[in-house]
């Protein structure tokens, strides 16, 4: 089995390759019937060749933040067909709460 190597944001072609989970994740919030909520996540799967790359995932959970989303960081399963390696990506993602909402003042705590 060879040495683990971290994938970097030099590794790859890091804008395609935060573009394409970015709208994968789009897609699916749109599909979503379901608003989504301050509680439950809305769970994504993205099959994809692509490498774990925690610099792009980063950077794609700053764009959905920016959105009023909040975005866990995606768990992955990976397989090889053909000696490929292919990955299964999980994300959650859900309406990131807003604290001045709140009936109460938190900050007394």
């Amino acid at each position: 089995m060879g040495e683990y190597r971290k994938i970097t944001k030099e590794d790859i072609n890091f804008p395609k390759y935060c573009l394409f989970f970015i709208k994968k994740i789009q897609e699916a919030i749109d599909k979503s019937k379901n608003d989504l909520s301050y509680v439950e996540f809305l769970k994504v799967e993205v099959e994809t060749t692509y490498p774990y790359c925690s610099d792009a995932f980063d950077l794609i959970a700053k764009t959905f933040t920016r959105k009023g989303l909040e975005l866990r960081t995606p768990t992955f399963k990976m397989d090889k067909v053909d000696g490929i390696p292919h990955y299964l990506y999980k994300w959650g993602v859900r309406k990131e709460v807003d604290y001045d909402d709140l009936p109460f003042d938190y900050d007394d705590w």
